[in-house]
């Protein structure tokens, strides 16, 4: 193999691509990246046997060839390089020549026919929409993906297709939820997988790269993202995701509209004295506003109010208020409703002027 590259984009290549190598392998080969040459640059690819990407980038091919090379240190060294010079990759007799102006390297390579492959799933639906779209809607739900890996089917995110065209995205750890939801232009069918926290992630990094239309192809056990010339695919988790309609309250009485800005500093502030491990904070909603409290068993306290436009009887309910203030952080409205029932039930929060993302939390004892 034998190619020049500019050293800019061959950098956001591998930066790429490295996010998918695991730091911690039993598969010694699972620490490289695979590259091919093609007519008119090389084909990227890396994978964990479980997410896995193939990305292009163009480039002069002098001879062709396949080889794989330590991502970790394949990234390193290009991130070292002069931006300004072409890179030039020689492969032969077992190593990789890295030529950068007056910097050269040389590092071991695995032949290319060792690297796995991750074979393509058929009869898949297919949805298209644009990039921004899609890694917005991920950026509304990801913070509630659960962390417990004991019930894996919690640790990932719904991405489900109805029968009427509408695409949803839905997280929940048992204390929270998140929704977004878009109804597309077309669409054939319906679909409804549980991707893990991992591809989510990547799939937001490519959609926020390329903000144009969108291919995602939804199986039984994969789902493939084509953005560009990029194409990211990965296993799904097996398992039955909960049924979240039942979780979502409907027709909530009692309607509270605050400005998410100033809720979000006072919330920060009483969080300095609440609980450092549930982080429990106290509103009490009125027709005088909101009152928001906190306290620790150091019998320290904060109390502070703010104005709402509350219409319903007062009530007194505890939260996690980083729960709180996460979903505030999801939602781009410059106000936001609370529709609550009683100190026992769960809220619904929303932007004042957004209909396609919705959170809901469940109240503590307090």
């Amino acid at each position: 193999m034998k190619i020049t590259l500019s050293r800019t984009p061959l950098l956001q290549l591998v930066q790429r691509c490295q996010s998918i190598v695991e730091k911690r392998h039993t598969i010694p080969i699972l620490a490289n990246v695979l590259i091919e040459t093609n007519e008119d640059g090389i084909a990227m690819t890396a994978s964990d046997l479980e997410v896995g990407i193939r990305s292009h980038v163009d480039g002069t091919v002098k001879e062709s060839g396949s080889i794989t090379v330590s991502a970790k240190k394949l990234f390193e060294i290009i991130r070292e390089l002069d931006a300004e010079q072409d890179v030039s990759l020689t492969t032969g007799n077992g190593f990789m020549s890295i030529v950068s102006g007056l910097s050269r390297f040389r590092v071991t390579t695995q032949p290319g026919d060792e690297y796995p492959a991750m074979a393509e799933q058929k009869d898949a639906i297919s949805i298209s929409m644009p990039g921004n779209a899609l890694a917005d809607m991920i950026a509304a739900t990801s913070f509630a993906m659960s962390m417990d890996e004991t019930r894996k089917y919690l640790t990932g995110t719904l991405f489900e297709l109805d029968d009427q065209q509408n695409f949803r995205l839905v997280t929940t750890d048992g204390h929270r939820l998140a929704l977004s939801e878009l109804r597309l232009q077309q669409a054939a069918g319906t679909a409804s997988c549980i991707v893990p926290r991992k591809a989510v992630i990547e799939i937001r990094k490519l959609c926020e790269e390329n903000q144009g239309q969108i291919e995602l192809l939804i199986s039984e056990r994969q789902i493939r993202l084509i953005a560009g010339s990029n194409v990211l695919t990965s296993k799904l988790i097996d398992a039955r995701f909960p049924i979240y309609q039942d979780v979502i309250p409907v027709n909530n009485p009692d309607i509270a509209r605050i400005e998410r800005t100033t809720f979000d500093q006072i919330l920060r502030r009483n969080m300095i004295v609440a609980n450092e491990f549930t982080h429990d904070i106290r509103l009490v909603f009125s027709d005088k506003g909101l009152d928001i409290s906190a306290h620790n068993s150091e019998q320290e306290e904060s109390e502070e109010h703010i104005a709402a436009d509350y219409s319903g009887h007062e009530v007194a309910i505890g939260f996690n208020g980083r729960y709180l203030r996460d979903a505030l952080g999801a939602i781009r409205s410059s106000a936001v409703c609370m529709e609550l029932k009683d100190e026992l039930s769960p809220i619904l929060i929303r932007g004042e002027d957004d209909e396609q993302s919705r959170y809901v939390i469940m109240p503590m004892r307090i």
